[in-house]
C-alpha cells in the first residue's frame, strides 16, 4: 500500500497521469515502477515499435536522431511531464547520459484508463444489486471503453 501511494504522488507529476481521477490514478500506480538505467542504457531506439508510454522521474535522458543529440529530457523538468516520444514508430533513440528513473506503462492501458476516466465509470455502489457479484467482469467487458480493444490486449491487461 506504501508503494501504491508512492507510485500515486509520482503519477500525479505527469501529463495527462495528473487529471486521472484517484480510484483509476491508484488502478494504475499499481501496475507501474520506478526503473532505472544505467548511464548509455537505450530506453528504445529509433524504429521500435513496442507500445508503451515512458515518462522520466529522474536523471538526463538523451533523444538520438541519426546519430546526434537532438533533444535532452531531465527528471523534473517541464519537458519531463509529457510521455517521451510518444508516437510508434519511434522517431528517435533514447538513451541515458546518466542513471534515469523512469515509468513504463503499458499504452493500451493508459489509453483505457483515460477513457474510462473521460466517459465516466460506473460507481461501485451503482453496480450492486444489478450484478451478480461474480457477474463484475462481463458487466465491464460490456461497457463501451472495451468495444475498441482487441481481445488479446483485454486478455492481458486482465491478466490472462
Amino acid at each position: 500500500m506504501e508503494n501504491e501511494q508512492m507510485n500515486m504522488d509520482l503519477l500525479k507529476r505527469f501529463s495527462p497521469l495528473d487529471g486521472l481521477k484517484r480510484d483509476n490514478l491508484a488502478a494504475l500506480a499499481r501496475k507501474v515502477q520506478l526503473r532505472e538505467l544505467s548511464p548509455g542504457q537505450f530506453l528504445f531506439k529509433e524504429g521500435d515499435t513496442d507500445k508503451r508510454t515512458f515518462y522520466v522521474a529522474s536523471g538526463i535522458l538523451e533523444l538520438i536522431d541519426q546519430g546526434k543529440v537532438v533533444e535532452t529530457v531531465s527528471g523534473g523538468s517541464a519537458e519531463a511531464r509529457n510521455p517521451v516520444s510518444a508516437i510508434f514508430p519511434r522517431r528517435v533513440s533514447a538513451r541515458a547520459r546518466d542513471r534515469v528513473q523512469f515509468i513504463s506503462i503499458d499504452s493500451d492501458l493508459l489509453d483505457v484508463m483515460l477513457t474510462w476516466d473521460q466517459t465516466g465509470t460506473y460507481e461501485v455502489s451503482e453496480l450492486q444489486g444489478k450484478v451478480d457479484s461474480d457477474d463484475w467482469m462481463t458487466m465491464l467487458l460490456q461497457t463501451k471503453a472495451f468495444h475498441k480493444i482487441p481481445p488479446a490486449n483485454i486478455q492481458a491487461l486482465l491478466g490472462g
